[in-house]
């Protein structure tokens, strides 16, 4: 999977985080509970880590680009990704 589509996937994980911790939001407001506190605070840190994630390649998106061609170049000639990248793919920790 290429780089775009991965941080497309990554913004639609991030948009669906979002969704589910509004939604736990809710319930805390209508009943708060020690189970929908613990509910809210673990969607909470799911979107924190989708959020972090994206802003890590957004601050670095030149590179990503750079890292995209270099794949496709590759790719193109040897039929393989490039064996080398100086920043890990979206994807990776």
């Amino acid at each position: 999977m290429t780089d775009i589509r991965e941080m497309a996937d990554a913004i639609k994980n991030a948009m669906q985080a979002v969704d589910e911790a509004h939604e736990a939001g809710n319930k805390l407001r209508e009943q708060a509970t020690p189970e929908t506190i613990n509910h809210f605070e673990a969607e909470m840190e799911i979107l924190s880590e989708h959020l972090q994630a994206l802003k890590r390649v957004l601050d670095h998106e030149e590179g990503y680009f750079v890292e995209e061609l270099s794949d496709l170049l590759s790719q193109f000639f040897s039929g393989k990704p490039a064996p080398y990248r100086s920043i890990p793919r979206v994807n990776d920790k």
